[in-house]
């Protein structure tokens, strides 16, 4: 019994990192103008995200679906050995991260967690053919969608706001920004937390989900999740944004009113159809993508993020790896 409350006080732990080190993405832009300061910007976010989750936990589940999937189901202690040692390489890397400054993925960290549990104890087969593609889709759209989009929408705005709107209140208009995108968080990184507990649950309760996730009966999990990233948000997360607001470029309220609309629409089309990918990923490549000189960016910080990203999945694979093992021998 104490294994099992150990896991789900790492469960919480991992949605409040989550909430430190990936949430505060979203207000990035607006403190980083200077439009807000950091704990107007992360109350707002903290509300934001919370509608977030459970709004999109009433319309589309499909995100929750996909993580829940991926964890073994068939025997109780190894399915939850592989959500303690997945959960337990996520927070080891974020938080490390997080001493740097440097925003990190935990969709990733915690894919490649599961990943790594999964090969310890020979269940690589659970990661079916169609979870590999939506991993690798989400990868690339990420990071190349978010490219293009923010491309795109780099002309159309900036054309615009210097031609037709030229009167608009900037400032109004990125707390809004701000707000969506911190909406966009909730509702894709909150049902991956979502679909852990309802797999922690199961596994506690020795039952099997044949079908996919109604979420009609798991109101307390969607509620618990959003209580716990609101609370994250609200408290947390300063060094973040201070990284992508400040350290990567310094911003201007045109660039950051591109990447929030680039990165609500690319998170937007992610949850929708039920593809999993990194928040982080997404608003660091917009605000890379928004700004219209390149040598207004400071390329130093940004290999500095990109190696994180590159580094996750063979350290989180190697962490849960090792943790997995050792479960195996002691329980």
């Amino acid at each position: 019994m104490f294994f099992y409350f150990i896991i789900f006080i790492l469960i919480i732990f991992l949605i409040y990192t989550n909430a430190l080190t990936d949430a505060p993405n979203a207000i990035s832009t607006v403190v980083g103008t200077k439009v807000l300061k950091f704990k107007e910007a992360a109350l707002i976010s903290a509300l934001f995200n919370l509608l977030g989750i459970i709004v999109m936990s009433i319309f589309n589940f499909s995100v929750a679906d996909f993580m829940f999937s991926m964890i073994d189901m068939s025997d109780r202690i190894n399915g939850l050995s592989i959500i303690f040692s997945a959960i337990i390489a996520a927070i080891l890397f974020a938080n490390i991260a997080l001493l740097f400054g440097i925003p990190t993925s935990e969709t990733h960290a915690l894919i490649a967690g599961i990943t790594g549990a999964l090969i310890a104890c020979n269940k690589i087969d659970n990661i079916s053919k169609e979870n590999w593609i939506g991993i690798f889709i989400g990868l690339i759209f990420s990071i190349l969608g978010t490219f293009l989009v923010t491309k795109i929408l780099n002309k159309l705005i900036r054309n615009l706001i210097r031609s037709k709107i030229k009167n608009i209140d900037k400032k109004r208009l990125q707390i809004l920004s701000s707000g969506g995108t911190s909406f966009m968080h909730g509702a894709q990184d909150g049902q991956k937390f979502i679909g852990v507990v309802i797999a922690f649950q199961l596994l506690m309760q020795n039952k099997v989900l044949d079908s996919n996730i109604n979420p009609e009966n798991y109101f307390w999990v969607i509620v618990l999740v959003s209580i716990i990233m609101f609370v994250g948000v609200a408290t947390g997360g300063k060094r973040i944004v201070d990284t992508l607001g400040n350290k990567i470029s310094s911003l201007n309220s045109e660039d950051a009113l591109i990447s929030d609309f680039s990165t609500i629409l690319v998170l937007l089309c992610s949850s929708l159809n039920g593809i999993p990918i990194s928040t982080s990923h997404v608003k660091t490549i917009s605000i890379i993508s928004a700004i219209d000189k390149e040598k207004r960016i400071n390329f130093e910080k940004v290999i500095d993020i990109f190696k994180a990203w590159i580094f996750t999945f063979p350290v989180c694979i190697f962490i849960s790896f090792i943790c997995m093992k050792i479960l195996m021998y002691v329980l």
